[in-house]
C-alpha cells in the first residue's frame, strides 16, 4: 500500500477521528469520509474504532497502529471501550459536543482544529490547559469541530480559573500521562470506576439522596465530582466514613427502611443501573457498609451478593429470636446499657445489635434454668437458693429489680456451670479422714456463720472444703465444723 505524503504530525491530545478529519482535509481538501474511501476503509467501521480499521488506516499513513489505538474510542451497541476498558457510552465519546475557544484560537482555522480526547469525558465540563468552561457545539453528533461549528463564531474567551479539578488533573495524567501519583487501591480501577463513584459520592454529599445527577449544573456537576474525588482518593476507610455521614443524614425514620431510603441514589446506581459496567470496588464497600449497620436476613441477596450469616439483630428480630416480648426486650437492653435510657420506641427500633455478642445471649436464653429448677440444678435446697438469689451469688439473665425487671426469672447455665466447676475443683473427701466434715447447712446450724458468707469464703479458698463422693452440686461440699465454730466463738 502506497502511504500518504506528506505525513501531518499526530497530535496524541486528540481523537483519532478528529485527527483523520484533518489530515483529509490536508489531502483531499474534504472531510474524513473522502480519505478513507479513497484508502478503501469503512467509515462507519473506523469511526466506531474497529481495531482492523484503524490498523488499515496505520498503515496507510505510515503510523504506528498503537500509537493511533490509544486514541481512538471503541463504539459498540451497548457501551464502549478505550484502552482495553469497558465503559459506558455516555461515560466517553468521540463526538465533538464541547470545545475550549483558547485552544482552538491556538490551534489556527478551522481545518486546523483539533478535538482534545479529554473533552470527551462526560465528567469533564473544563478545559485542563486553560482552565475554562467548555463551550457546547450546536451540532452534537459530528466526530469533527470542523463539522461541529460550521460558520459558528467561536465563543468569547473567558476569565480563566485559577486552579483545575484535583480529578481533572488526575484523569489527564492517566490519559497522557505526567507522572501525576496516585493511591495504589485507585491504580487498579479504571478510569470510570473511580470517576463514576466519585461523582455519585459526591453528588449526595452536595444534594441529597434524591439527586439527579445528570440534572446538574456543569458547575454543580464538577464540584460533586471533585468532592467526591477528594474522599474517593483516600481509600475504602474515607469511602466508609462518607457512607456513614449518607446513612446518618437520610430521611429514612421507618423501622422497616432498607438500603434504598438510606443510601439512596448511590444504592439504586449499583443495585439497579450498575450492571453493564463493573463498578468496582465500591459496590463490595457499600455491601459490607449494609450488612455492618442492617439487619440483613441470612439469605437476602445485597447488591448481587447472597448473605449466609447474620451479623446484626433489630429490637425486633432479636425479640423474636429470644422470646421475650419487645417492649421487655427493650427495658432488657436499656438496663444493660445496650439503648440509651432516651431512646424512644422510633430509635430502639432503627437500632442494630452486634449478632456475635446478641447470639449469646439468644443462647444463654434458648438454654436458661428457670428459677423452680434451680435447687435440682445446683444439688441444693430452696431456702439455700433463695438465699443466693437474694445476695446476688447467682444472678438472673434479667436484673431482678429496677427497669428490665421481667416476671419470669431464669439463669444462664453457663453461670451456674462456673458455679458448679468451681465446686468441683474441690477435693474429694478421703474415707480415711471423714470425722468432722459436715454439710454447710449443718455447720451453719452449729453457730460457724451465715450459709452465704461461708459459701462464698469457700469458693474463694479462705476456707478448706471438700466433696463428697456421692454428692452433686452445693450439697456435695463438707466442712470441718469444730475449727469453724471455734473461730466463730473467738471473733
Amino acid at each position: 500500500m502506497t502511504m500518504l505524503r506528506p505525513v501531518l504530525q499526530f497530535d496524541p491530545t486528540e481523537t483519532l477521528t478528529s485527527y483523520a478529519d484533518r489530515l483529509s482535509m490536508f489531502h483531499t481538501g474534504r472531510g474524513m469520509e473522502r480519505l478513507l474511501r479513497d484508502c478503501g476503509i469503512n467509515h462507519e467501521h473506523f469511526r466506531a474504532g474497529r481495531p482492523e480499521a484503524i490498523v488499515h488506516f496505520a498503515e496507510a499513513t505510515g503510523h504506528g497502529s498503537p500509537d493511533l489505538q490509544r486514541n481512538a474510542i471503541r463504539v459498540l451497541q451497548r457501551g464502549g471501550e478505550f484502552r482495553g476498558e469497558a465503559i459506558s457510552k455516555p461515560f466517553l465519546s468521540p463526538q465533538a459536543k464541547c470545545y475550549c475557544s483558547a485552544c482552538l484560537a491556538e490551534d489556527g482555522g478551522p481545518t486546523e482544529w483539533r478535538f482534545r480526547l479529554m473533552w470527551g469525558f462526560r465528567h469533564i465540563h473544563r478545559c485542563d490547559r486553560h482552565g475554562l468552561w467548555l463551550s457546547s457545539t450546536p451540532e452534537g453528533t459530528a466526530t469533527s469541530l470542523r463539522v461541529a461549528l460550521n460558520d459558528v463564531t467561536l465563543a468569547t474567551a473567558q476569565e480563566p480559573k485559577a486552579e483545575v479539578p484535583e480529578y481533572l488533573s488526575w484523569l489527564r495524567g492517566r490519559v497522557h500521562g505526567g507522572g501525576v501519583s496516585e493511591p495504589h487501591w485507585m491504580a487498579s480501577q479504571t478510569l470510570e470506576q473511580v470517576l463514576a463513584a466519585s461523582e455519585m459520592i459526591g453528588g449526595i454529599l452536595q444534594h441529597g439522596h434524591k439527586v439527579t445527577l445528570t440534572k446538574l449544573s456543569s458547575a454543580e456537576s464538577e464540584e460533586a465530582t471533585d468532592i467526591g474525588f477528594s474522599i474517593y482518593r483516600e481509600g475504602p476507610e474515607a469511602v466508609e466514613e462518607a457512607l456513614d455521614t449518607i446513612r446518618r443524614t437520610s430521611p429514612a425514620t421507618a423501622v422497616q427502611a432498607g438500603p434504598l431510603a438510606y443510601y439512596g441514589r448511590l444504592f439504586d446506581w449499583l443495585d439497579r443501573r450498575a450492571n453493564s459496567i463493573d463498578p468496582g470496588p465500591i459496590r463490595d464497600i457499600l455491601r459490607d457498609h449494609i450488612v455492618k449497620h442492617s439487619a440483613v436476613e441470612p439469605g437476602t441477596t445485597v447488591l448481587g451478593v447472597e448473605i449466609t450469616e447474620r451479623r446484626y439483630h433489630t429490637l425486633y428480630s432479636l425479640s423474636d429470636a429470644v422470646g421475650i416480648d419487645r417492649s421487655r426486650m427493650a427495658r432488657l437492653l436499656k438496663k444493660l446499657g445496650e439503648i440509651p435510657d432516651e431512646a424512644t420506641e422510633v430509635e430502639s427500633g432503627n437500632m442494630v445489635f452486634d449478632a456475635a455478642t446478641s447470639v449469646s445471649l439468644i443462647e444463654a436464653f434458648q438454654t436458661a434454668v428457670p428459677l423452680r429448677d434451680l435447687p435440682d440444678y445446683l444439688g441444693t435446697t430452696k431456702r439455700q437458693v433463695e438465699i443466693l438469689y437474694r445476695e446476688g451469688i447467682v444472678l438472673p439473665l434479667v436484673p431482678r429489680s429496677g427497669r428490665g425487671s421481667v416476671r419470669h426469672v431464669v439463669f444462664a447455665r453457663s453461670h451456674l456451670d462456673e458455679l458448679l466447676k468451681k465446686i468441683a475443683r474441690l477435693p474429694m473427701l478421703q474415707p480415711s479422714n471423714d470425722e468432722g466434715f459436715h454439710p454447710i447447712s449443718y455447720a451453719c446450724q452449729r453457730g460457724a456463720g451465715r450459709f452465704e458468707h461461708l459459701f462464698i469464703e469457700i469458693l474463694e479458698g479462705k476456707i478448706p472444703a471438700v466433696r463428697h463422693p456421692d454428692r452433686t452440686g452445693i450439697g456435695s461440699i463438707l466442712v470441718e465444723v469444730q475449727p469453724l465454730v471455734a473461730t466463730q466463738s473467738a471473733a
